[in-house]
């Protein structure tokens, strides 16, 4: 629909006697319910004035453009009212308005909305236009100023622009759009030639290329939120202003340019994703960013999802302890129980208490086969199927928000996709029935049903924002009457059948890594090796504190808390798998900790201000947040990470020498009643021990790490390698303790005496320091002058 047809005369209205903001708001809404543009005026106000609250539509000169996009529009339109008397809008010029423009739409037509805002805009920045709607007195006259053909914008005879410029608002709608009008208006005034490029709610327009920015005289970057692509402009001097000082002040920028306030030169701006913001391949590079980006999207699902199951498997141990049922077994720990050459162990004539459950009695304990456990008492089955809901969705979250991150909202479908189908999803796989087994049935047997877990999710969720961006780029000249059903069918179908097929050809050789990885912890704990996984785990957790490393340990302690890392029932792995997740939370546990430890068992190797700041590692330690360590890490990276991954190792240890399992994911120190050893047969020992050592491998390894880590740094200090960044407190100490000691001669000159052999002690660091920094000079001139001679 061209702008002028929005007009109508019902709702157009000229030399109204209004006198406020809201007299106008009220009156042209009841007009428009009036005349059955709209449904509920109380809603539709509402809506306005929600708008009205996000930032003022009072963009200068004289005129206001309010807007709504509300279900309750039965008509797209634009209401138009002159006011006999200016009122006041809370312009961007700080002055009042005569000339109001309420753009109503509904949505139906994704860019109709934008379009008109940016087309009623381009046609108000120009001065005739503004007379003549002020000295309009019909509906024919507005309709006709805003059917004047729109001068075409020739690209100049010598190629180049000599103004550019970016523009963009937090809406990305009327300034951004204004802005860029008015900076191409200045221009011409001037008799230069502007390209502007605009970041609004419609994308990228009017792209600036690296020409474009290496042949511009005047360089004007107006906005109002960040700017997508800013490394284009390293090594290039810009005016960095806001949208307002653009369209009411262009020309002064183009006139003062080497002068202005707001010029600086652009250095050294990281920008993988050149182009301003278009689908580009350079966030593809950002795998780290990436990946945390699915992981944080996880955790919600994962904590909350892997607390309740637990609760589950909690109330089930309470629940068959009190009834008598003194051990827990797993159909291959039974097998072991029984051994080879004894009949198959009798089932008691406990139906009425476990239901459906297997019960076994040997050597006079009886043993409640684990196959279904957590699902025994009718309320704890409530707990843990909850729980398993929102396990489950973690691998299709990953995944979808991995794809996310690299090509946003489109990505969310087909990488939630990738990561059911990763997953081994029933509808796919399993038995060929009415709904499932569908992939199944034209596989071969040895191929069906391979599920590649968490690698093929991730690698899925890179695939499926490549078909992605690829679709995009064959797409991207579309018009615009076929953007929104590109957007919202043609993308989103051919990216899922894409996907789809994509899974289909990785999920085999991706599920044969899967299935090995498996293979290997299954082997390892047929061999009672187990412990070595947890040190494993535990080391990886500790050494970037919440980077990709700790990231993929805990991933696998995730995986098997859902019993997704080993999915054999009768393997040994199966029961102790969980153990992968206890070693992964109290190594997690363990950098903040003994950070926090180390300050107090040795504070003067620390200064007050790290100290201090220690103090928040205890919760956060305790809480399982590992990123606590990470300011102390950026300090002093080489003695924390050290110290840290030799305590998440011991801690790991403990746990596998222990056989502590936990069905939770998250809580730290708070879900210790969640565990259990699987060294004990009886239910109450599994529970009472399976605490005590996941606590004792959380002391453990807190404590390794902070003797290594403050004896390191002594030694260090001592030695001239490290200096403190600021006082550790001690001869303020001693000097207010000198103070207070006033009347007592002999404390004070004991006092007196310690405080002159610390300063010689510091005295001394700093000559040390000295003499070590010397050193490294010449160690570095000395491979300088090496790498110079080859």
């Amino acid at each position: 629909m061209e702008i002028k047809d929005m007009f109508s005369k019902s709702i157009s209205f000229f030399s109204q006697d209004l006198k406020t903001k809201d007299e106008v708001i009220d009156f042209l809404s009841s007009k428009l319910v009036a005349e059955g543009f709209v449904k509920d005026e109380k809603a539709f106000k509402a809506a306005v004035y929600k708008r009205e609250e996000q930032g003022s539509t009072g963009i200068g000169e004289g005129i206001a453009i309010p807007h709504v996009l509300n279900p309750t529009v039965k008509q797209s339109a634009i209401a138009f009212v002159s006011l006999k008397n200016e009122v006041e809008w809370q312009s961007l010029n700080e002055k009042p308005v005569s000339l109001v423009f309420l753009i109503i739409t509904n949505g139906k037509d994704g860019n109709e909305h934008l379009d008109a805002l940016a087309n009623l805009s381009s046609y108000l920045i120009k001065s005739e236009v503004q007379e003549g709607l002020r000295n309009a007195k019909s509906v024919a006259t507005v309709q006709k100023l805003f059917s004047t053909p729109k001068a075409v914008k020739a690209a100049p005879k010598s190629g180049h622009y000599d103004v550019i410029g970016i523009t963009a608002c937090p809406t990305g709608i009327a300034h951004t759009y204004l802005a860029a009008e008015k900076i191409e208006e200045y221009a011409s005034q001037l008799g230069l030639t502007a390209k502007v490029e605009t970041q609004g709610r419609r994308g990228v327009d009017n792209k600036l290329t690296a020409e474009d920015i290496a042949n511009a005289k005047y360089i004007i970057l107006a906005h109002d939120k960040a700017i997508n692509g800013m490394g284009r402009f390293n090594g290039f001097e810009v005016i960095d202003t806001s949208t307002k000082d653009a369209i009411y002040n262009g020309k002064e920028l183009i006139n003062d340019y080497k002068n202005h306030k707001n010029l600086k030169k652009i250095e050294n701006v990281k920008d993988d994703n050149e182009g301003s913001g278009e689908l580009t391949l350079g966030q593809f590079k950002k795998v780290k960013d990436n990946l945390l980006a699915g992981v944080s999207r996880m955790l919600p699902f994962v904590v909350a999802g892997g607390i309740i199951l637990g609760i589950g498997f909690l109330l089930d141990y309470i629940y068959l302890t009190v009834n008598g049922f003194v051990g827990v077994a797993s159909p291959a720990k039974l097998a072991a129980l029984v051994g080879s050459g004894v009949e198959d162990p009798s089932i008691t004539a406990a139906w009425d208490i476990l239901g459906s459950g297997q019960t076994y009695v040997i050597n006079n304990v009886t043993y409640y086969s684990s196959g279904s456990f957590g699902t025994v008492w009718i309320v704890a089955h409530f707990f843990s199927a909850i729980g398993k809901v929102g396990m489950e969705l973690m691998i299709p979250i990953l995944s979808a928000y991995v794809c996310y991150s690299l090509v946003g909202a489109q990505g969310l479908m087909p990488g939630a996709v990738a990561g059911l189908l990763a997953n081994g999803n029933g509808m796919v796989y399993g038995t060929a029935g009415n709904w499932s087994g569908a992939w199944t049935r034209f596989l071969p047997e040895s191929l069906s049903g391979l599920s590649s877990g968490f690698i093929g999710a991730l690698v899925g969720a890179y695939l499926a924002g490549l078909a992605v961006l690829g679709l995009s780029k064959l797409m991207k000249n579309f018009g615009k009457g076929l953007q929104g059903v590109r957007d919202i069918v043609f993308i989103p179908v051919l990216s899922l059948l894409a996907i789809a097929i994509i899974m289909l050809a990785i999920n085999i050789p991706l599920g044969y890594v899967m299935f090995g990885l498996q293979e290997g912890i299954t082997y390892l704990a047929s061999k009672n090796l187990m412990w070595l996984v947890c040190i494993i785990i535990g080391a990886m957790m500790c050494v970037d504190m919440g980077g990709p490393i700790n990231k993929i340990a805990y991933v696998l302690g995730v995986l098997s808390v859902g019993f997704a890392l080993v999915k054999d029932t009768n393997s040994a792995a199966y029961d102790q798998q969980t153990m992968v997740m206890t070693a992964a939370m109290t190594a997690g546990m363990i950098p903040p900790l003994g950070i926090a430890v180390s300050t107090v068992l040795f504070p003067r190797q620390w200064s007050e201000k790290n100290r201090d700041a220690a103090k928040a590692n205890w919760l956060m330690g305790m809480c399982f947040i590992s990123e606590g360590a990470i300011p102390f890490m950026i300090e002093d990276p080489k003695r924390i990470m050290g110290s840290a991954v030799a305590g998440g190792a011991t801690a790991g240890a403990i746990v596998g020498i222990l056989k502590i399992a936990i069905n939770a994911p998250h809580g730290g120190i708070f879900v210790s009643p969640l565990t259990n050893s699987l060294l004990f047969d009886s239910a109450s020992a599994q529970k009472a021990m399976g605490v005590v050592g996941f606590i004792l491998a959380v002391i453990a390894g807190t404590f390794v790490m902070a003797l290594i880590l403050g004896f390191w740094r002594m030694a260090d200090i001592k030695k001239g390698k490290l200096a403190l960044s600021g006082t550790n407190g001690v001869k303020e100490s001693l000097e207010t303790k000198i103070a207070k000691f006033a009347d007592n001669p002999a404390k004070q000159d004991a006092l007196k005496a310690r405080l002159e052999k610390y300063n010689a002690y510091e005295a001394d660091l700093v000559v040390r320091q000295a003499a070590y920094q010397e050193l490294v000079v010449q160690r570095e001139s000395q491979k300088a002058a090496k790498k110079a001679m080859k």
